[in-house]
């Protein structure tokens, strides 16, 4: 793993060494999903996320679109520990992050995403949880862009208050290994919190924050930060299963 290592050192000093001014943003991200167990280990979600942002010059996070997203996933709990994780496809619509008066009416760009993950997790005292999570994402774009490979490295604690709420702080690292210049090698950076609150057996919401610092990918060759302000809610309905199922903590 040492080209990884070396890779992630390259990206956060890209990061570091961006000295422009960032731009602030404030969205709010929602997200639905049905969750369908399958068998003892598997379990297949179809998500359906709306991502909105603030205007020109304002700070209302609800005033425009930024994103629409039909995904779907299949999980497999290899062990309470590890569940690997396949998204077969993925379709966004994303509209231009607002920077000038002009951005609000550019057609959206499409976006076709194939991902897969590993997820680990390891209770390091009781009800305190460390989860690692390594994802690999190729993502294809209906305009000029190349097609992207991207890298997603997110390490958090979840600590579980009861069976019915969790709390999860976490940092997740972005970074592109092909079809960007050297200078989108660091795609962006996401710190946040989660709390999960499990309303019934099968029906829960999640309520956070998370700051974000990117570099702008369309176009893809702007070098200026934007630093984002994310409000998330989510909200997961698993289907009722007959036969007594793994604990498994959900990606998000």
């Amino acid at each position: 793993m040492n080209w990884f290592k070396k890779l992630l050192i390259t990206a956060i000093w890209i990061s570091i060494a961006q000295t422009l001014q960032a731009q602030y943003h404030y969205n709010a991200w929602f997200c639905s999903t049905l969750s369908v167990p399958v068998g003892n280990k598997f379990k297949i979600d179809t998500e359906f996320q709306h991502r909105r942002q603030n205007g020109f010059e304002n700070k209302n996070m609800f005033d425009k679109n930024l994103m629409f997203t039909l995904r779907s996933w299949v999980h497999y709990q290899h062990k309470e520990d590890i569940k690997f994780s396949f998204s077969p496809f993925a379709y966004f619509s994303h509209y231009r992050i607002i920077q000038s008066k002009t951005d609000e009416t550019v057609t959206p760009n499409s976006e076709i995403r194939f991902s897969a993950a590993v997820e680990l997790q390891h209770e390091i005292f009781k009800k305190l949880y460390v989860i690692d999570r390594n994802a690999l994402e190729y993502r294809i774009f209906s305009n000029s862009q190349s097609d992207i490979t991207r890298l997603r490295a997110r390490f958090g604690v979840r600590y579980e208050f009861t069976e019915h709420i969790k709390l999860t702080v976490f940092d997740e690292l972005f970074f592109n290994v092909a079809g960007t210049p050297i200078e989108h090698v660091f795609d962006h950076d996401r710190i946040g919190l989660n709390l999960e609150y499990k309303v019934l057996p099968n029906l829960k919401f999640d309520i956070g924050y998370i700051h974000l610092t990117r570099l702008p990918i369309i176009p893809v060759t702007g070098t200026s930060k934007i630093s984002e302000n994310n409000i998330i809610l989510n909200l997961t309905y698993q289907l009722h299963k007959r036969t007594k199922t793994n604990k498994v903590h959900a990606i998000g």
